[in-house]
């Protein structure tokens, strides 16, 4: 019995960072699927920048989002400042341009001020982004011309980790984030993809629902406009740059938040896991991230189980099967104690930033069963409650 647990957690931990994305590969390779080709038919655009409090950097992003080279008669920003009390208002009506717009919202919250601003614009197209952000001038036109397709109600830019300028680009990203990004442009090709990123992605505005406070829109909009039964692309030349967040505690609490909202999130919209009647979204929903937050479900059983069979009947086969799992925390735990900033042996960092997703994704999935909620983006580290 101990065994077949091994078996069963090894396979759905293989499944989950590995074999998922190797059967959608083969998938696209058997029905030839390709990325579609956007005509040239552009609609006007809306980009709705969120902000609270970011007179450091608020300039900086709007100048960036003006250097866009989609057509400027179709392109237009609007600011929505949520309770900002800093200098942030004062900037953005400093640079009095005709293109960018402010709306001040009363400070409930991101989503909330994203709730009061939508049903104020009337482009074709909006896209929501943060101010941290920063566009490849191409974005917008990349993303936009997606939307000549009727069938298409959301377009997922490509986030990548690090400055535009960086030559070793590529090396930074990092396993999830190199296979996340694997998995949503294979999933967009097959028409089955439900996930955005929430730094940059652009929406048709009649597809728009308004959202539930406590759930962010990266989230909740992807689902609602599968649920409308359209489809969300994800585009690689859509490309938008953001920092690593420094420092496991940060990390962490970050993606604490995010399991939590996304979980709740997700079983909001719960007919879209339901595979009689979403067969395809059903799939890809709970293989990409149902069953990755239940990951530390399939560790603890399997590096449990894989104990218990060498305690029951210890043998040279229970101690080849428990040493992965024993590798796997020990290598975590060295990197956490002695190798944070000298890099001695190879697979630690690995190990420890996948222990570290797993404990967050732990917390978030029992917070989020507890009935926690985000309410606000003001105070992030103190808003889950």
């Amino acid at each position: 019995m101990a065994l077949a647990l091994v078996v069963f957690a090894a396979g759905m931990l293989y499944w989950i960072y590995d074999g998922y994305g190797r059967f959608l590969k083969l998938l696209c390779a058997v029905r030839g699927c390709q990325h579609p080709q956007p005509v040239s038919d552009l609609p006007t655009v809306c980009i709705l920048l969120t902000v609270h409090n970011e007179a450091e950097v608020v300039r900086q992003r709007i100048e960036n989002l003006l250097d866009s080279d989609y057509p400027k008669e179709l392109l237009q920003i609007v600011v929505a400042s949520d309770g900002s009390t800093d200098a942030t208002n004062q900037i953005v009506r400093s640079l009095n341009h005709p293109r960018v717009r402010l709306i001040e919202c009363p400070g409930g919250g991101k989503t909330v001020a994203q709730n009061l601003v939508l049903p104020q614009l009337t482009a074709d197209v909006v896209v929501f982004t943060d101010a941290g952000v920063i566009f490849d001038r191409a974005w917008v036109s990349s993303a936009a011309r997606h939307f000549s397709d009727e069938r298409v109600g959301a377009v997922d830019g490509r986030l990548i980790f690090g400055s535009p300028d960086d030559s070793q680009l590529n090396q930074s990203q990092g396993f999830y984030w190199r296979y996340e990004l694997l998995l949503r442009d294979f999933e967009s090709r097959l028409g089955i993809l439900a996930v955005v990123s929430g730094s940059g992605f652009a929406i048709r505005r009649s597809c728009f629902v308004p959202m539930d406070p406590w759930i962010g829109e990266d989230c909740i909009v992807p689902l609602d406009v599968v649920k409308a039964g359209f489809r969300v692309r994800h585009e690689p030349l859509a490309l938008a740059y953001d920092q690593f967040e420094a420092g496991e505690e940060v990390t962490l609490r970050r993606r604490i938040r995010m399991t939590l909202r996304n979980w709740q999130g997700t079983w909001l919209r719960s007919e879209l896991l339901n595979p009689f009647r979403n067969p395809g979204v059903a799939f890809a929903l709970w293989s990409h991230k149902i069953l990755r937050w239940m990951s530390p479900v399939f560790l603890l059983l399997g590096s449990g189980a894989a104990v218990c069979a060498m305690l029951q009947d210890p043998g040279w086969l229970q101690g080849v099967i428990l040493l992965p799992w024993i590798s796997l925390f020990l290598l975590g735990a060295f990197h956490a104690l002695f190798e944070r900033k000298r890099r001695i042996l190879p697979g630690c960092g690995t190990a420890f930033s996948f222990l570290l997703a797993n404990v967050a994704f732990m917390i978030g999935i029992l917070r989020a069963l507890q009935g926690r909620q985000v309410r606000s983006y003001h105070n992030q580290q103190a808003s889950a409650r």
